[in-house]
Formats: C-alpha cells, sequence, structure tokens
C-alpha cells in the first residue's frame, strides 16, 4: 500500500512536468526546414579550339584556288546582259524622273499605272510632266511643199529598200505619215531623216512605232541634225536599242559627213529644197 502511494506521489509531478512543458510550447510554433547543402556550380566546360588558325591561307603550302579562281564566281555572259539591260533601264528611268525619287515618301495614288514614267504621272515635287516639244507646219502651202514635193513621193513608195527623206523640211506632222508607211513594211532596210526639223515629239512616235515591230528590216536609222532635244536623244540612243538590238542607230552626225559637207555637193546628192 505504501509502494503504491509512493508511485503515485512521482508519477503526479512527472505529469505536471508534461504539463507545464506543453504549456510553454507556443501555439504557432513551427518546426524550422532544414535547409540543403549548398551545391557548387558545375565548371563549365572549356570551348573546343578553332579548326582554323589565324593565318591559316599564309601558312598553307598549297594556294587555296588554282590560277583560273573560284567556279562558284563564274558568271554566264547572260546574266552579265540581264544586268547590263536592267542597270540602263534605271538610269534612263532616274534620268527622266530628277526630283522626285520614290515619289519623296508619298503614297502612290490608287489610278497610279505603269505606262507613264514612274512616280512622274502626278503632280510630285520637283518632277513636272509637261508637252513635249513638237514641230508642225505654218500652213497647209507650207505642208504641200514637202509632201507635194516629187522627191517625196518617190522616197515613200512602197517596196523600196532604202527610204531617203534628208534635207526635206520634214516636221513630226510629216513624220507621222511616214511612220504610217513604216507599219507593215517588210523590205524597208534604210531610212535616212537627217537634217530636218523632227523634235522629241516626232522621235517619241518613231521610237514607239520601231519598238512595236514597224518595219522589222531596218538595219539603219540616220537621225541626226534635227531639232530633237536630251530626251530624244536619250530614247534613240538608250530606249530604242534595248526593243531593235540590230538596227544602228545614228543620232549624231558622223565624222565623214562634215568633210562631204565641205567639199559641196556631188552629181548624186539629192537637190536642196
Amino acid at each position: 500500500h505504501q509502494q503504491r502511494r509512493r508511485s503515485r506521489e512521482i508519477q503526479i509531478p512527472l505529469a505536471a512536468a508534461l504539463m507545464v512543458f506543453f504549456e510553454e510550447l507556443p501555439e504557432d510554433y513551427e518546426k524550422e526546414a532544414v535547409s540543403p547543402a549548398p551545391v557548387p556550380p558545375a565548371k563549365e566546360a572549356a570551348p573546343p579550339a578553332p579548326t582554323l588558325g589565324k593565318g591559316f591561307l599564309e601558312k598553307a603550302q598549297k594556294p587555296l584556288y588554282g590560277p583560273e579562281g573560284s567556279s562558284e564566281g563564274k558568271v554566264a555572259p547572260e546574266t552579265h546582259k540581264a544586268h547590263a539591260e536592267h542597270k540602263m533601264n534605271k538610269d534612263i528611268n532616274e534620268g527622266m524622273n530628277r526630283g522626285a525619287k520614290e515619289n519623296n515618301g508619298l503614297p502612290r495614288p490608287s489610278w497610279y499605272t505603269k505606262d507613264w514614267p514612274k512616280d512622274c504621272q502626278y503632280n510630285s515635287p520637283g518632277c513636272t510632266l509637261e508637252d513635249m516639244e513638237t514641230s508642225r507646219h505654218a500652213s497647209n502651202l507650207h505642208r504641200s511643199m514637202v509632201q507635194d514635193n516629187a522627191r517625196w513621193q518617190e522616197a515613200i513608195q512602197p517596196g523600196l529598200a532604202s527610204m531617203k527623206l534628208s534635207f526635206m523640211q520634214m516636221t513630226d506632222e510629216d513624220l507621222e505619215e511616214v511612220i504610217r508607211r513604216l507599219k507593215g513594211n517588210q523590205d524597208v532596210t534604210e531610212l535616212d531623216l537627217s537634217h530636218n526639223r523632227i523634235k522629241d515629239a516626232g522621235v517619241q512616235s518613231l521610237v514607239a512605232a520601231l519598238a512595236a515591230g514597224a518595219a522589222p528590216n531596218l538595219r539603219e536609222l540616220r537621225i541626226y541634225k534635227n531639232d530633237f532635244g536630251d530626251l530624244g536623244k536619250t530614247m534613240l540612243t538608250q530606249g530604242l536599242p534595248v526593243f531593235r538590238k540590230k538596227l544602228e542607230v545614228q543620232s549624231q552626225e558622223p565624222s565623214w559627213a562634215h568633210l562631204k559637207r565641205d567639199a559641196g555637193p556631188t552629181a548624186t546628192d539629192p537637190p536642196a529644197n
């Protein structure tokens, strides 16, 4: 009986101590997480050594390419020709379009068409379209003096291989009739329009007709000593050769013509009007 009482006395203080121990713990107690040990960063692998070192070409015992060079650098003649024609067309376009390159950043209108010079078919700063200079007869009498002339009538007869119309006082108005005779003409191979009064508008009409296929067998065109300006010269020397590669165009008087003129007329020269 005494041992039971003694053990009860020992158990009570222990329970009380336990109760006190739990009462002293804070209610929001959370067990602190144990952070893992830091892992050392992995060492970066060294970059691979370059296959080609600096100055390898100088140290090479054998040249990289032979004396003919690399085969990858060869360009076909047709490609060279296409690039040359593209550059020529670009230069012509820019030459006719000074002051309005890329339309000065302005949007093109809805009625834009490639039939007109690029960026020039509307009111663009620095670029204006004006009527080209043309020549016409002052009266019907002046026109009849040219077109009723026996030499004129003989020169425009069908079936001729050579149409010689130099020194005729011919204007753009008369050239329209010549162009009409050239359309569908398979016989003419030589056309002489030198020493007349043809201006830019007449040159434009002639170039347009020849580019469209008039007089397909024409091989020589002499049109120097007329009244056309730089625009007409550009159409003759840079525009027409693109469409008629086999046609020889003489827009400037050759040197031998001066010698012939200084020596005076010969028996075969046409009489002056």
